[in-house]
């Protein structure tokens, strides 16, 4: 399963009024096109759709945005370098799956928009392109983190260890979203990230216990 997280833009902010008009724009088109996707479907919407909705034209959607999907895909690799550096530099002595949650907790969660996080979410429970995309947009979070881990250890490339550790920290940190907008985003989502990850070491010891 997929996490359909939107991240807030982190551009730098924008010098002169030209600069500030462009940031405000972009963040209003992807805003727009966002609703649309939750209230009619992300196939069922158009640029044109879009556009119309934001009074701008379709060239002037496509100064900001290649395509409809790219409107998904912003932002979404932008926190993968400062997270995968986080995991290397975290203390040694700290076991993969730890580094991997305070490094989550510390870039991802400060980043994360609830309001866009619930509307992508509310559009990809209906588009199974939505689904995909968010799915190939995990895959390389999976990948990222993974790599990170490995190289923390000193290894040149993922090994399985870092693998299955970066497909646990990753599904936890799904799952928690997904409880986190089923409440509609109320609760201290790293305080409901961190729960999530007691629960799994709780588990992870009953597993281990042998009869």
């Amino acid at each position: 399963m997929a996490s359909q997280v939107k991240f807030r833009r982190d551009d730098a902010p924008a010098n002169g009024l030209r600069s500030r008009k462009k940031a405000k724009t972009r963040l209003t088109i992807e805003e727009a096109a966002l609703a649309l996707f939750a209230e009619q479907g992300y196939e069922a919407t158009t640029v044109e759709q879009i556009a119309e909705r934001v009074d701008i034209s379709t060239t002037t959607f496509f100064r900001y945005f290649p395509s409809k999907s790219d409107v998904v895909l912003c932002q979404q690799g932008a926190q993968l370098p400062l997270l995968r550096q986080t995991i290397i530099d975290r203390p040694a002595g700290e076991n993969d799956l730890l580094a991997a949650q305070h490094a989550i907790l510390a870039i991802w969660v400060p980043a994360i928009d609830p309001v866009h996080t619930k509307r992508a979410g509310m559009a990809a429970a209906n588009s199974a392109v939505l689904r995909g995309l968010y799915n190939d947009i995990n895959r390389s979070w999976l990948n990222a983190i993974a790599e990170a881990l490995a190289e923390r250890r000193g290894l040149a490339e993922a090994d399985e260890q870092s693998k299955i550790t970066a497909r646990v920290a990753l599904g936890v940190f799904t799952d928690a979203i997904g409880s986190w907008v089923s409440k509609d985003c109320r609760d201290d989502l790293s305080t409901v990230i961190s729960q999530h990850f007691d629960t799994l070491r709780r588990l992870s010891g009953d597993w281990a216990q042998t009869n």
